[in-house]
């Protein structure tokens, strides 16, 4: 049998194949094993980032400080001081009226308060007279009660006849007569007088046409605000213009604050469970796309927004339908001095982080577990 020779080159590739295989497979297994289970792991951490740890609503919108300018008097605009969309300060005049009317009134008041005085007078006269009169009334009652004890006694010794004691008895009642009369005259001016002129003096009337109401200097309405006067705002155009008629307390323009803004978030309950006071909101305004703004939760309302409906749910009757209620929930805005306006009533977008320190060490779990 001859003998054989060295392998050729197709039997040397033959015998290299499963080796190859092998290595294949166990890099397989290396991908299933490990590779695998970090994807999952990392889809999950996104997954939770994006669905459990962050609360968001677009059912937000921005908030700021609002002053309904009222008058103090009634009358009409003579002139109104501000415009349109017009910044004012703290004290500067808003609107002025027609203090013509309102020197009328103040003529009128002036007369009704000098009648009002005279007449306080006429009646502490009257008082000073009947207490004086009741005075000598009652020496005249106890007069009268002596006399009639004498002679009642004279009359059981039959040392006067009883014509004399009825005519003391007549006496007595006369008197006490007069000073019951007396003093009920008595409480009655009292009554006008508000008490006793020596206790408690008696003041003139003033109603809502005395010249409390009805000064002139009134007639000017300035902006006021408990920031200080270095605070700006910013108003509305007002519902009254010249020639209107204004009342005292109704509202003549509004003035919106341009500093200090707010989010009023309406989130559902069902996203309240871990939200709390201080975690950083993330906010983004629709009039302003692609640009955000950092923030934190201020307060979370004690009620949601249907306790505070004029007509509110009827959850007793038979028609109920469960409907997940919203609860307000105030955040504030970090602005910065090169951040654009933000206006009353714009609509926000809101993202509150509710784990701000859970992510990062999930994140270095997943590294760890990647390697």
């Amino acid at each position: 049998m001859p003998p054989r020779g060295p392998p050729g080159p197709r039997r040397g590739i033959a015998s290299r194949r499963p080796l190859i295989n092998g290595r294949r497979r166990w890099r397989l297994r290396l991908l299933l094993l490990w590779i695998v289970p970090a994807v999952v792991i990392v889809g999950a951490v996104l997954w939770y980032r994006l669905q459990l740890r962050y609360a968001s609503t677009d059912n937000a919108y921005v908030k700021a400080d609002k002053v309904l300018v009222s008058p103090e008097v009634d009358g009409y605009v003579a002139r109104v001081l501000v415009s349109e969309n017009e910044r004012v300060v703290t004290g500067q005049p808003l609107l002025r009226l027609d203090e013509a009317a309102l020197r009328i009134a103040l003529d009128g008041a002036r007369a009704d308060l000098a009648t009002a005085r005279n007449e306080i007078a006429s009646l502490r006269a009257q008082h000073a007279e009947k207490l004086a009169e009741l005075d000598a009334a009652r020496r005249d009652l106890g007069f009268a009660q002596r006399d009639a004890l004498r002679q009642d006694e004279l009359v059981g010794r039959q040392l006067v006849s009883q014509a004399r004691a009825d005519e003391a008895a007549r006496a007595l009642a006369v008197a006490q007569g007069r000073a019951t009369v007396l003093q009920r005259d008595l409480a009655q001016l009292e009554v006008r007088l508000g008490g006793r002129p020596a206790r408690r003096p008696g003041r003139p009337p003033q109603g809502a046409g005395g010249p409390r109401n009805s000064r002139p200097g009134r007639a000017r309405s300035a902006a006021r605000h408990t920031g200080g006067s270095a605070r700006r705002h910013r108003h509305r155009q007002p519902p009254a213009s010249a020639g209107d008629r204004l009342r005292a307390g109704n509202p003549a323009l509004a003035i919106v604050a341009d500093r200090g803004a707010w989010v009023e978030a309406n989130f559902k309950e069902t996203d309240l469970g871990k939200m709390r006071a201080g975690q950083p909101v993330e906010i983004e305004i629709d009039a302003y796309r692609g640009r955000r703004w950092r923030g934190s939760v201020e307060s979370i309302a004690q009620a949601t927004g249907a306790e505070f409906a004029l007509l509110p749910a009827q959850n007793a009757s038979g028609n109920w339908v469960k409907v997940v209620q919203r609860v307000p929930v105030r955040v504030a805005i970090q602005a910065g001095p090169d951040d654009p306006p933000l206006r009353a009533g714009m609509s926000a977008y809101v993202r509150v982080d509710t784990h701000p320190n859970l992510l990062p060490a999930t994140s270095a779990a997943a590294r760890q577990a990647a390697r």
